[in-house]
């Protein structure tokens, strides 16, 4: 793990380069650097008015980070006299490497490195107000504070649109790591997480670079009690092609990165807002106990749009008890109605006290978190008072039962800058947006779920494959009954032996024409056949491929179809899918998915998660399905297959009964040199 205490709190900077150079020394002088800046420049004087030196051989002294914003071939000969001189590292700002096509030119680039630290190449640097520090070419929006959030980014530009929020997070640093030649997001966390200054780390992510990696800061952080939240795009078609393309990287399949935040620890959003609002909360305050929610508003649309926007996530609207609500209706009239969203009208509106009697009994029940509803008049025209009495209210509640309290804006313009500055002085959040509030609070709360940082497994590693070949269905089946997966006993036969087979096996049997690959489609497979007659009857009807049928006996203790894939996902590692199978799978999309290794636990607890859980434990009175056989046989299939030569593995369906569960149908992709 490198070290880049030099690189991003250094001591000394040089600056190479034009136009962009001094703006980064524009910048370090505005952030108020106290240490020597070198500007290099061949021609110019100066750069911002600072005195440049010809060239990095009449540096006066070592720099410990160096900004290269010249372009690509002087970058890497910049880079081969900086690393042998001990150079503390680099910014490298300018592109036309790995994504441009010219992976080559990124070697020599890591080559000339060596062993010195490096962002980019095509990367925008970073900004550390703590230390008065901004290789950083353009303008940002930070201000120095003594503890604040960070955040790392894949994207300069969205880095740059995120320096400018106007949302009232404390942002301390922002890192871009671009190319992630050398240095990449996992050691952008790691290097953060030394810095007792942070208190809660943002992602924008187009790929995790190293999973493995990943998993291990992350567990870090858990330790660390920094909570992290991502951002991945990438998650479409479309954006994958295009997160390819900027960053020379793959980028990863949603699923398997999700499962990896999952598995760590790490809260995901959709949007730049929600990653600043979820910040936000999390700097002031840290994660929530759990996703127990009051609201109050003054309005019923308001407690209503609470309920409505809250679907969806994991936060609980719970119902208050009756020795709550009596307490909390002893401070009413009795034109009140008490419940969560919680109501309370305009009778009390601008009586401080009123107000405050009423919210401080709402927050001594067993709620994480009370939200209040206050959109305020954002204009110099209007008369914001008794919005600030609200607010002082909520406060006046908050200090007196030591609840956690958060103001929500529906509307993010309607708190302004002078609002959010009353609310922060009285130690209340303010989110702004009542979609952007609900998420990050549900985010605080899954953060605050987290379990033992122990208990973050690195997910096992997965490389591409070089080739592939897809294994005939019976092939597959006998390899997996000798990994001890059930599957029908059945025999291979030419299609004059099938009735014959049939006798062996046992009826009811299922018929199947080998050599086609989507079977239901081409009438291909006939199942629970009771006789020979029938037997011979769908043999006539069914097409002849020349591979020969496949006879099985029929499973007939079935409560459930499932699906179970485990496939390599390279750069993340195996994925492993769980879902409602069958030949609507497709259809219903009803999965969850989960990263190898895996527990029988891990297993029980996705299949919990799915839509069609209900059908596994005795749905509208049928028998409940033997779920642990499901999860030994997805165990045992994820174990036998992983790092192994297996590239992809599907059944679906394995069929689930009142006892066991079996694969009846199989694909099997393995790698071939």
């Amino acid at each position: 793990m490198p070290d880049l205490r030099r690189l991003l709190a250094p001591r000394s900077i040089a600056v190479v380069g034009g136009a962009p150079a001094e703006r980064v020394v524009a910048q370090c002088l505005k952030l108020g650097f106290p240490g020597p800046i070198w500007p290099v420049h061949p021609k110019r004087p100066d750069l911002a008015g600072v005195p440049c030196v010809p060239s990095l051989a009449e540096l006066p002294d070592v720099p410990d980070a160096v900004f290269l914003g010249v372009n690509r071939h002087a970058t890497v000969e910049a880079i081969r006299v900086l690393a042998p001189m001990g150079a503390g590292g680099a910014v490298c700002y300018g592109s036309g490497f790995a994504e441009a096509g010219e992976a080559d030119l990124q070697a020599e680039l890591l080559e000339a490195a060596g062993g010195m630290p490096l962002f980019g190449p095509n990367c925008y640097g970073f900004v550390n107000t703590f230390d008065r520090v901004a290789l950083w070419p353009d303008e940002h929006g930070m201000h120095r504070h003594d503890r604040a959030a960070a955040i790392v980014s894949q994207s300069g530009n969205v880095a740059v649109n995120l320096t400018f929020q106007q949302r009232g997070l404390r942002l301390g640093q922002m890192i871009t790591v671009g190319n992630q030649a050398s240095l990449g997001t996992e050691d952008a966390i790691d290097a953060l997480l030394d810095d007792e200054r942070i208190t809660s780390i943002g992602l924008f992510l187009e790929a995790v670079k190293d999973a493995q990696r990943f998993a291990d800061v992350a567990r870090r952080a858990l330790e660390r009690r920094v909570p992290i939240v991502a951002l991945q795009t990438g998650r479409s078609a479309a954006g994958a092609a295009i997160a390819t393309s900027h960053t020379g990287s793959m980028a990863g399949r949603a699923a398997s990165s999700d499962a990896l935040f999952e598995r760590c620890g790490v809260a995901t959003v959709r949007t730049p807002a929600e990653l600043l609002e979820t910040l936000k909360l999390l700097d002031r305050g840290g994660p929530l106990r759990g996703p127990r929610m009051v609201s109050l508003s003054c309005s019923g649309g308001e407690a209503s749009l609470v309920a409505d926007r809250s679907e969806g996530t994991g936060l609980e609207f719970a119902p208050f008890d009756d020795d709550h609500r009596a307490e909390i209706e002893a401070t009413l009239t009795e034109l009140v109605s008490v419940s969560n969203p919680f109501d309370y009208h305009t009778f009390m509106w601008g009586d401080r006290a009123a107000m405050a009697a009423t919210f401080t009994a709402v927050m001594r029940g067993p709620q994480d978190a009370t939200m209040l509803v206050l959109d305020a008049p954002p204009s110099p025209d209007n008369d914001p008072s008794s919005w600030y009495v609200a607010a002082d209210a909520l406060a006046d509640a908050a200090d007196a039962t030591g609840g956690r309290a958060v103001v929500v804006a529906t509307m993010a313009e309607c708190i302004n800058e002078p609002f959010r500055e009353r609310l922060a002085g009285r130690g209340l959040v303010p989110l702004l947006g009542l979609g952007e509030a609900l998420v990050a609070l549900d985010a605080a709360a899954r953060i605050g779920a987290a379990g033992d940082p122990a208990a973050v497994v690195t997910p096992a590693p997965a490389r591409a494959p070089a080739g592939t070949s897809v294994i005939d269905e019976a092939t597959a089946k006998a390899r997996l009954r000798t990994l001890g997966v059930a599957v029908p006993d059945g025999e291979v036969v030419p299609r004059s032996e099938v009735l014959d087979a049939a006798a062996r096996v046992g009826y009811p049997v299922t018929l199947k024409a080998l050599g086609l690959a989507h079977k239901s489609e081409s009438g291909a497979v006939k199942v629970g056949l009771r006789d020979a007659d029938a037997l011979a009857a769908a043999l006539d009807a069914m097409p002849t491929t020349g591979a020969g049928c496949l006879v099985e006996r029929t499973v007939t203790d079935v409560i459930a179809e499932v699906l179970v894939t485990v496939r390599r996902d390279p750069p993340i590692g195996w994925l492993v899918t769980l879902g409602f199978g069958g030949v609507t799978t497709e259809l219903w999309t009803d999965v969850v998915h989960l990263l190898a290794p895996v527990t029988a636990d891990d297993v029980v607890t996705a299949l919990g998660r799915l839509r069609s859980a209900p059908l596994l434990h005795g749905f509208r009175g049928r028998p409940p399905a033997d779920v642990d056989a499901l999860a030994s046989l997805v165990v045992t299939l994820v174990g036998s297959v992983v790092g192994t030569h297996v590239v992809e593995v599907e059944l679906n369906p394995v069929l689930v009964g009142r006892e066991g569960a079996t694969a009846v149908d199989a694909l099997w992709i393995e790698e071939i040199a």
